[in-house]
């Protein structure tokens, strides 16, 4: 059994260093006019992928933060972020790192929001008094639907409301 066993981790091996080649949308062994050498060696994991942890930002239900080890639902939390820090070291500067990033990623979305320029909800158009009017319209239907009134009224309401507002989408507003 053993001496059968080697000579198939050799072949193994030698079919491991094979040379694979790309010859237009096919492949092979052998090599062909115009063919390109393509990689088969198994995929690394990436060095800082191998030591890293999740360290948790989690929000509880009187609102306030604190950064966790363990999952944010073991301690009655919601998740608001997930850091990955490299492992191994104390909590202290696991949840210092982690904290940096994350302000690093408030900062890029605050300067992503001002490229993209605040503009008020409604009034992105082309032509800024038709937008003004759809808002008064929709505000007007939605006064209008808080109303005590019949559910064919309530309907009606409804559906004259989701008409303004697909004008508006058109409308680019």
């Amino acid at each position: 059994m053993r001496l059968f066993f080697i000579p198939l981790v050799m072949l193994a091996a030698a079919a491991h260093a094979q040379q694979v080649y790309r010859c237009g949308n096919q492949y092979s062994s052998e090599p062909c006019g115009g063919g390109k050498v393509v990689d088969v060696s198994p995929a690394v994991r990436s060095p800082d992928a191998a030591g890293s942890a999740q360290v948790f930002l989690c929000v509880s239900n009187s609102g306030s933060r604190f950064w966790s080890s363990e999952h944010c639902r073991e301690r009655g939390a919601q998740i608001d972020r997930i850091e990955s820090v490299p492992a191994g070291l104390p909590w202290d500067q696991q949840v210092q790192i982690a904290d940096q990033q994350t302000r690093q990623g408030y900062a890029i979305q605050r300067k992503n929001m001002e490229q993209r320029g605040g503009a008020t909800a409604g009034t992105t158009g082309r032509d800024p008094a038709r937008c003004a009017h759809f808002n008064q319209q929709v505000d007007y239907y939605d006064r209008l639907a808080r109303r005590p009134q019949s559910s064919v009224s309530q309907g009606w309401v409804a559906e004259r409301r989701k008409e303004i507002r697909d004008q508006q989408f058109r409308s680019g507003c």
